[in-house]
């Protein structure tokens, strides 16, 4: 459209809708209140139509038929930078003519959008079960892992027993994520008291802290795995801390999926098993090694229950 006929259709709406939709005072142009909600709302319409719109063309014999679409997923950072990269890798080499984006925010920003229907689906870590309007599928527990720089007195005793950790310093996130108060619950569960020496509210915050040698941190295994092949950090071993959080996907309940973000939930439930999750293992540097895919769920039909782990992030 030229800028004419866009501006047009913007004003026409506005007339429509009696209200602004765009803050023309600013510049770049940015939506109003109200210009964002619409926009939201129409998003998860749209997304409707064309799920409908594939339902009906595939009729009652989907297997024919190439896959087409768009699938646009929400995801926290941590999940989006240490998974989608590889999921996505995967999907569309299967489907080439389907297209996959992702948005990645904070965990209350991808309830929102979840929620909102701007995404088909969300990647959460320690997902909410009792949400009235969102099912939740747990997909995996991601473990974590006790990690400092290796200049720390700490980096070259080996295996270490958890009295050991009293009164270390530690890189601990804001007291008010999810992380750290499980991390804080673990800690009592086997009498040990950290001296925390900074709070922060992000995982790469946390992990640059423990690099420059500000303390030990405990941090998705995942997350660190760059930092462990370099050399920047080291994972330190201690006896009866076997800690995890749990990952999970939330969509809305009243919401039909189309079938190429359905098509990426199902790769995603037999991807459920990461190699290199394990810093130790021969086979870390390998992608995703498959489960069987009996062990898949048909999301939008069953809730498997998310068990309580040892440890959760936010």
């Amino acid at each position: 459209m030229t800028q004419s006929a866009a501006s047009q259709s913007v004003q026409h709406l506005e007339d429509f809708l009696s209200v602004q939709l765009i803050d023309r005072s600013k510049r770049p142009f940015v939506l109003t209140v109200e210009g964002q909600k619409f926009y939201d709302g129409l998003s998860g319409v749209l997304r409707q139509f064309d799920a409908l719109v594939d339902e009906v063309r595939l009729g009652s014999d989907p297997t024919g038929d190439e896959l087409t679409g768009h699938v646009l997923v929400g995801s926290i950072y941590s999940m989006g930078l240490s998974y989608i990269p590889i999921l996505q890798e995967k999907f569309q080499a299967q489907n080439p003519a389907a297209t996959f984006a992702s948005q990645l925010a904070h965990p209350h920003e991808v309830y929102r959008m979840v929620e909102q229907g701007s995404v088909d689906f969300g990647m959460v870590s320690y997902p909410d079960q009792n949400h009235p309007s969102l099912l939740t599928t747990l997909w995996r527990h991601e473990s974590m892992i006790l990690v400092a720089s290796p200049r720390h007195r700490l980096a070259g005793l080996g295996k270490i027993k958890p009295e050991v950790l009293n009164q270390v310093g530690l890189v601990a996130f804001m007291s008010n994520l999810r992380i750290r108060q499980e991390i804080d619950k673990e800690l009592r569960n086997v009498g040990v008291t950290m001296r925390v020496v900074v709070e922060l509210d992000n995982l790469d915050s946390v992990k640059h802290a423990a690099i420059v040698n500000s303390g030990v941190a405990f941090l998705p295994s995942l997350t660190v795995q760059n930092e462990l092949t370099a050399g920047s950090l080291k994972v330190i071993q201690c006896e009866g801390l076997e800690l995890t959080r749990p990952l999970g996907i939330i969509q809305r309940r009243d919401v039909s999926m189309s079938r190429a973000a359905r098509s990426f939930l199902e790769l995603m439930m037999k991807n459920r098993d990461w190699e290199q999750e394990n810093p130790n293992s021969p086979d870390h540097d390998a992608h995703v090694k498959s489960v069987p895919s009996s062990s898949a769920e048909t999301l939008s039909t069953k809730q498997e229950p998310v068990k309580q782990p040892s440890m959760a992030g936010g």
